[in-house]
């Protein structure tokens, strides 16, 4: 149906911006992420064949990245967060840890 729209109709709307194959899979790569490790999936869950089956019919063209590469990709951001997470509490004038003394 994609393949029709784009043959078919895409010239009728000139102004829809496009984003590139890369830009697209590290846009669904990051929201992969973020499901995994929002709704603590296993890292598994890219191997299953349910889940494979609903990113092929969302998606054709998208290569799911591998268990080993979601690991990867999981140490990246935990990474970036700790790091963020260290600067905003250097930068912080006061830090409270709510009422300790009830």
């Amino acid at each position: 149906m994609l393949r029709h729209y784009r043959a078919r109709h895409d010239n009728e709307v000139p102004d829809t911006p496009r984003i590139d194959s890369a830009s697209r899979k590290q846009m669904l790569d990051e929201a992969l992420l973020s499901f995994i490790v929002k709704d603590c999936q296993p890292l598994s869950t890219v191997e299953r064949e349910g889940f494979r089956e609903l990113v092929q019919a969302l998606e054709p063209s998208y290569v799911l990245p591998t268990r080993k590469t979601i690991k990867q990709m999981v140490a990246k951001k935990y990474e970036e967060e700790r790091e963020r997470v260290k600067k905003e509490v250097q930068q912080a004038v006061a830090i409270t840890f709510g009422n300790l003394l009830t």
